[in-house]
């Protein structure tokens, strides 16, 4: 039975444990995240990075204010050094200071490894410690979800490291199996076979990696967009003139998202066309077909075709502060027009989720029927 890894977020730092693997200084490590954030505006003079050191120095003075991860894996095939690798790339505005770990028990590993969630803020200190604030600089989701998408993802790179490690190993064994083979080949063909061995080895690893960050794309997208649409978005307020204040990445990925709506209007379109003409089951796309197609009856092309339109005005509207000092880039626009991007930038994120669902469901109805077509030639 395969044993699935389990992930739990706690807002303190993690016990000690048996065998201390990595352990970093955390005034270092915050510094290095804030030059992370702090990276679009430019490059911190040592003036800001002293006011870094002693504003989290005084803070940890008073209270260690570390998160930690609690990780069990299963004890066989999981390379800790590479998964310490990959939470540095996928959590790039968490400071990661150290992994605990102690021997395996009934097969399974238990890992530990403390954290400090930072982000950057427009008002007050430019540099804060929240976990889900900061989960959401770094993900297009709902508040309310950021821990338990965090938690998931965490999961997903420790399960994928464990299967790279478990096909590395199984590459290792055939290559040892095929050595009495080899000894019989001429060194040039042996050579010729080796490299290709290695090939697949690497091209297999590199597609089972790919294929696992394009599906988790795929449907954190279409859920993402299917949970925005299931809250009461309808519901009229009466501070929409109130004025926000956002980053200026934050407004161009919405604006971005907007702009193209209506082109990933008429690619789905094309596909759901091209769907229709093949036998499409329950089985076959795995998504909430029935709200998705709820969600879209709702807008017209008429709708869509107006959208850039309502782009434009927002753009008149926003003001645009580029170059503040000692702050990202930030916008300032009504809650009104916040509101409508977030609205646009949901559902190209619904349509896009569908859309490449079926896509792959297109090449694998083509791979099939071509399959089919050899036998019977």
């Amino acid at each position: 039975m395969q044993f699935e890894s389990q992930v739990t977020l706690y807002p303190a730092p993690a016990p000690m444990m048996q065998d201390e693997l990595i352990s970093l200084p955390i005034l270092a490590e915050i510094e290095k995240t804030c030059e992370y954030l702090f990276a679009p505006h430019g490059t911190l003079s040592n003036e800001q990075r002293e006011k870094i050191n002693q504003h989290f120095q005084q803070l940890f003075k008073f209270m260690d204010s570390s998160y930690h991860v609690e990780l069990l894996v299963s004890a066989d095939g999981f390379n800790w050094s590479d998964f310490w690798q990959a939470i540095h790339q996928f959590f790039p505005q968490f400071a990661w200071t150290k992994i605990q770990t102690e021997p395996p028990k009934y097969g399974k590993q238990m890992f530990r490894i403390d954290f400090i969630p930072l982000l950057y803020q427009e008002t007050g200190f430019p540099f804060a410690v929240r976990l889900e604030e900061s989960l959401k600089q770094q993900f297009t989701l709902l508040e309310s979800d950021t821990v338990k998408h965090a938690e998931q993802l965490i999961r997903d790179l420790a399960e994928q490291q464990i299967k790279e490690t478990t096909s590395e190993n199984s590459v290792v064994v055939e290559q040892a199996e095929t050595e009495e083979i080899r000894m019989a080949i001429n060194p040039i063909q042996e050579e010729n076979v080796r490299q290709e061995s290695q090939s697949k080895a690497r091209l297999r690893a590199v597609n089972q990696k790919l294929e696992m960050v394009i599906e988790k794309l795929e449907l954190s997208m279409l859920h993402s967009g299917i949970q925005y649409f299931d809250q009461d978005y309808t519901k009229e307020e009466s501070d929409w003139d109130k004025q926000l204040t956002i980053s200026l990445r934050e407004y161009t990925h919405l604006l971005q998202k907007a702009r193209f709506l209506e082109q990933m209007w008429n690619l789905n379109g094309e596909l759901i066309n091209k769907t229709e003409k093949m036998t499409v089951t329950g089985n076959k796309l795995i998504y909430e077909r029935d709200q998705v197609k709820q969600i879209k009856a709702n807008l017209s092309t008429r709708d869509i075709h107006f959208v850039l339109y309502e782009c434009q005005v927002i753009e008149s509207r926003a003001k645009v502060h580029a170059r503040p000092w000692f702050r990202k880039p930030y916008v300032k626009l009504m809650k009104m027009d916040y509101d409508n991007l977030l609205s646009k930038a949901a559902y190209f994120d619904l349509l896009q989720g569908e859309s490449s669902i079926l896509e792959k469901f297109v090449r694998e109805h083509k791979d099939i029927s071509a399959s089919k077509a050899q036998e019977v030639g």
